[in-house]
């Protein structure tokens, strides 16, 4: 009974450590190639000027009347008036610019560094080999991706700096080596733990990740 009781409890606690920290499924090459493929731009068409009505065409049935001393022909340019100035001015069309879209990215938080290295954890491959032959193949024809990578708040902001940057290039001198990427198309950086994709928990783990961006779409 007792035996019995204490196995128990200790399959529980096994339980709750290794359920602390979720693990995450690795993507595939197609889910990498479709979160990095630039989306087709949807066909937009002309857009109606709010606050100018359109005049109506007059009825061919019907002889306009001019009052005496005023000329016929075709009105003004509609005014508005501004009380607070006392002057007037005319109603003219305000176009407004389009948002760029933002650069196709995707968080791979499945590629995992040992401890305060910038030395892949075997789990980490099948990532990378995938994302890899993603750049080799459907994304072939696209032209320059940016690797980030990101850390979280353990530690000084100058060393999660210079580990960030240090395993972005890992990222970058592995796709090179391994799977025969271009080295023109791969751009790094290291952002430390200053943009965690967890805000309200800098400490979490899913804020150690890689990030790959579309830049050259």
């Amino acid at each position: 009974m007792g035996r019995g009781f204490l196995l128990g409890a200790l399959g529980c606690l096994a339980i709750g450590i290794s359920g602390g920290e979720a693990v995450a499924e690795t993507p595939s090459q197609a889910d990498i190639a479709g979160q990095l493929m630039p989306q087709a731009l949807p066909k937009t068409r002309g857009l109606p000027t709010l606050g100018v009505a359109t005049r109506p065409e007059p009825d061919a049935a019907v002889t306009p009347v001019s009052a005496p001393g005023v000329q016929s022909g075709p009105r003004p340019q509609e005014d508005t008036y501004t009380p607070s100035t006392g002057s007037r001015r005319s109603k003219a069309p305000v176009a407004v610019a389009a948002k760029p879209p933002a650069p196709p990215k995707i968080g791979l938080d499945t590629i995992q560094f040992e401890f305060a290295s910038d030395r892949f954890k075997p789990e980490a491959i099948e990532t990378l080999r995938n994302l890899g032959k993603a750049l080799n193949e459907e994304l072939k024809d696209q032209k320059l991706f940016l690797v980030e990578g990101h850390t979280d708040a353990v530690g000084s902001r100058a060393y999660n700096a210079a580990l960030s940057d240090r395993r972005a290039e890992a990222v970058k001198d592995y796709l090179v080596r391994e799977m025969g990427v271009s080295s023109d198309r791969l751009k790094t950086v290291g952002k430390g733990s200053s943009d965690p994709v967890v805000s309200k928990n800098p400490y979490a783990a899913q804020n150690r990740r890689v990030v790959v961006v579309n830049i050259g779409a």
